[in-house]
């Protein structure tokens, strides 16, 4: 064999080399998932399927993406749920006459027609659904038009406990600490980075306005924004 044809030859390997690199890569990169609930609606319709990019640090997560993540809250099954990021780590975040805000974040979050929906329902709706009042609790004045703010837990972050922040914190410092958090502890500092997330049916969305933050290892990956229905 000529040295040429070894030449070419080396070329076609390592390009079926590459190929193949690249496409276990993308499988192992790139995953589909079926949402179920309408809590993305208009952004993602139930039965939907969406294609998402895992994290392996290819990026940081930023408000206004749309991720998977498991359930962070007690449950008898493994559930995968599809929110957008309204805070990130060390983000303050609130709503006012129903819509999103963030401090780090000057654009809209979210889709302001269906925030806009809320803000002019009547309350006495959400009070026959038991979805007016959101965490945490312990505040009269917070409800699903207004809440807030709030600032997302950041790693390295100390905050003093109050009768306030006591209840809004206390979800991401027992899931540390594995422990109940005591009256009697006055101030800590987090171990781990958190994410605030809602749904763009901003009307019908179980997400951080009830249940709280998002740790992040808890995050699967981000929505790569293609979609398509199942055949």
């Amino acid at each position: 064999m000529s040295m040429e044809n070894k030449r070419i030859k080396g070329k076609v390997c390592f390009l079926y080399m590459a190929i193949l690199f690249f496409l276990l890569s993308w499988i192992n990169f790139v995953d589909c998932f079926t949402i179920a609930t309408s809590s993305m609606v208009p952004t993602i319709q139930p039965g939907e399927r969406v294609r998402m990019v895992k994290l392996f640090d290819w990026r940081k997560i930023k408000p206004n993406d749309i991720i998977l993540f498991n359930k962070p809250v007690e449950s008898d099954k493994v559930e995968v749920y599809c929110k957008r990021v309204l805070g990130c780590p060390g983000d303050r975040v609130g709503a006012v006459d129903g819509h999103c805000w963030n401090d780090n974040y000057l654009k809209p979050v979210g889709v302001t027609e269906e925030q806009e929906k809320l803000r002019w329902m009547f309350d006495g709706f959400f009070k026959m659904t038991d979805s007016f009042e959101v965490m945490p609790y312990s505040v009269s004045d917070w409800n699903i038009k207004n809440w807030g703010p709030i600032t997302v837990p950041a790693k390295g972050a100390k905050i003093t406990l109050d009768n306030l922040t006591r209840e809004l914190y206390r979800q991401a410092i027992e899931f540390e600490t594995d422990e109940t958090l005591a009256d009697s502890v006055k101030e800590y500092t987090f171990l781990k980075d958190y994410y605030f997330a809602v749904g763009d049916n901003a009307m019908s969305s179980f997400d951080s306005r009830y249940w709280g933050f998002i740790p992040e290892e808890f995050i699967i990956g981000i929505v790569s924004g293609k979609r398509f229905r199942n055949k």
